[in-house]
């Protein structure tokens, strides 16, 4: 009997645990397709104005999921006064802004008429941002925190010896709505290659 009742006991965790997992899989998608753009340079040159320049590196990925729904991730390093010696494997940068975006939505998509290997994927506007940012905050729009909200107020202007950017301590934290209505971008249509899990670099916003 004491041994019937351990089988039986092993059996209903064995059910429990697969009830769970079976509702987790239920809430969330699968990855359908996973898409990486080429790593962009840009560098501003701030000079005889302000006394610094800057060397960006951004790259994006967008994953697919088959309940509709996509991630878009956005990744940028900068670096300011950035020397690469010539001869050597030398290199000299000062790090400035770096930060990781997350954009979730939902989204259609159709293979193109052209060219079976290409997928043309229709992106909804973002409901959802997730943010951090050069190890100085984070933030999520559907998790809202008043620290959150203090860090997103724009800035008034920009300290021309360091290149920080310049906040009114006393202006009005941002909400939720604001910071998405401000950095979501607008419905597109982004073209990926299936077969080389690649997509351009997307422009997003003006």
């Amino acid at each position: 009997m004491k041994k019937f009742m351990t089988l039986l006991l092993a059996a209903m965790m064995v059910l429990a645990l697969t009830g769970c997992s079976g509702s987790s899989a239920q809430s969330a998608g699968k990855t359908s397709g996973i898409y990486l753009s080429p790593a962009q340079l840009s560098y501003n040159n701030m000079r005889p104005t302000y006394n610094y320049y800057l060397t960006s590196f951004d790259q994006q990925e967008l994953t697919l999921l088959d309940d509709g729904t996509y991630v878009l991730l956005v990744s940028s390093s900068t670096f300011s006064a950035l020397e690469l010696a010539e001869s050597t494997n030398d290199a000299k940068g000062n790090e400035r802004t770096n930060y990781i975006t997350k954009y979730y939505g939902t989204y259609t998509s159709a293979v193109n008429d052209l060219d079976e290997d290409l997928l043309d994927v229709t992106l909804a506007a973002p409901t959802r941002i997730v943010k951090s940012y050069d190890q100085t905050y984070w933030l999520d729009t559907d998790n809202w925190t008043d620290a959150a909200g203090k860090a997103v107020i724009p800035a008034t202007g920009v300290d021309p010896n360091t290149g920080a950017a310049i906040i009114d301590e006393n202006a009005e934290p941002w909400t939720a709505a604001q910071y998405l209505e401000s950095e979501a971008f607008a419905e597109m249509t982004v073209q990926v290659n299936q077969k080389t899990a690649s997509m351009d670099f997307i422009t997003l916003g003006e």
